[in-house]
């Protein structure tokens, strides 16, 4: 399974990487000087709508993937241990990264819609690239590290090893 995931991942860098030089030279992408010292670049046609939506369709297809796996482990978790009560570390880690991987294919879902509908009003075009925006993701990240700080902090669980029953102390001889 970490082989395919791997490979796919690889695929999925590589695609994308594919896609961003392959549109680049597709618009071709021109300088001009406005005026002395002001230059403008802009792009000479369009790339075809359905590049946009394959530019997200991957992420999002691999986001669904990786929420699917840790959808698993969460419930084989919640199994073993009759609940997270015991493991806050674990609880939060489950929960936060559900919440990251529904905005990954919120996100996704967004930008694909912005880009495949012609939407005449400016305000509600631009509403829609706000609430795609990857940014979020990034705010989503630095809030998974806070709440796991903060639940590192409060010195729960004494250890995250969910599969050990008993826990003895180190004895050096």
């Amino acid at each position: 399974l970490a082989a395919f995931l791997r490979t796919f991942f690889g695929l999925e860098a590589a695609f994308g990487l594919g896609l961003q030089i392959y549109l680049v030279i597709y618009q071709e992408i021109a300088v001009g000087e406005l005026a002395e010292g002001i230059t403008l670049c802009g792009e000479n046609r369009n790339p075809p709508k359905v590049w946009g939506a394959l530019s997200w369709a991957s992420p999002m297809l691999y986001a669904v993937i990786l929420m699917i796996l840790a959808l698993y482990k969460a419930a084989e978790h919640w199994r073993e241990t009759a609940g997270f009560s015991q493991f806050t570390l674990v609880k939060v880690l489950i929960q936060d990264q559900a919440i990251y991987f529904i905005m990954v294919i919120f996100c996704s879902v967004m930008e694909i819609v912005s880009d495949q509908l012609y939407i005449s009003n400016i305000i509600l075009a631009d509403l829609l690239d706000v609430i795609g925006s990857p940014s979020l993701l990034c705010l989503l990240g630095s809030h998974l590290l806070v709440h796991l700080k903060e639940a590192g902090e409060r010195g729960a669980n004494g250890g995250t090893s969910y599969r050990m029953k008993t826990i003895s102390n180190i004895e050096f001889s």
